[in-house]
């Protein structure tokens, strides 16, 4: 199975001293597990999700084949909350715009999950990002795509907040951090729904 993560510096793994970050510890646990992947990190620091809608077609092609064979991962919205200028980098109803045509893309050439944007420690960003995770769920459960809320669930896990602490920037975790946002997807039913077929 030929796997493509798609989105920003969360899907590379920044801040992790290992360079594994979920994307790589969430495919060497499918490994572990017996399951043969060919993972494709299509992550690009400081990307937004209109950045991610007009890459998504010329990336992705040549990585999906054989498309019975392929799978893709979506997951950005950090950066389209951040503010610069007085304005969001993405304002929320093009964010949506944005994933909807991402996974209307991507839905055309193979099976799709979406994952959620994780919390940050400014409080004021970290509620834009927690709109944008709402809007986000909204969006995916009207296509029918399923959706990994990761705002709430990281928010309250203590690993993951000292993470992003000791990561020192507040937006990246460090090891700990990646490794929690990897067991919750390993533990998502339509994740592993994906190797059962």
């Amino acid at each position: 199975m030929r796997v493509a993560f798609v989105g920003d510096s969360l899907i590379v793994g920044v801040g992790d001293p290992c360079y594994l970050g979920w994307v790589g510890r969430l495919c060497a646990a499918a490994s572990t597990a017996g399951l043969a992947l060919t993972m494709y990190n299509l992550g690009v620091r400081s990307e937004t999700s209109r950045h991610v809608k007009n890459r998504a077609g010329r990336e992705l092609p040549p990585r999906l084949l054989p498309r019975d064979e392929a799978r893709v991962v979506l997951s950005f919205g950090v950066n389209d909350a951040k503010v610069e200028n007085g304005r969001r980098k993405v304002e929320l109803a093009e964010s949506v715009d944005n994933l909807f045509a991402c996974a209307t893309y991507v839905s055309k050439l193979c099976p799709l999950l979406v994952v959620g944007p994780p919390p940050v420690l400014d409080d004021a960003h970290c509620a834009r990002v927690e709109e944008i995770s709402d809007a986000f769920a909204r969006a995916c459960d009207d296509m029918g795509v399923a959706y990994l809320e990761m705002y709430r669930a990281l928010g309250h896990d203590a690993t993951y907040r000292n993470s992003l602490v000791a990561g020192g920037d507040g937006y990246h975790p460090e090891a700990a951090g990646y490794a929690a946002m990897a067991t919750r997807v390993e533990a998502w039913d339509a994740w592993r729904a994906w190797f059962r077929c």
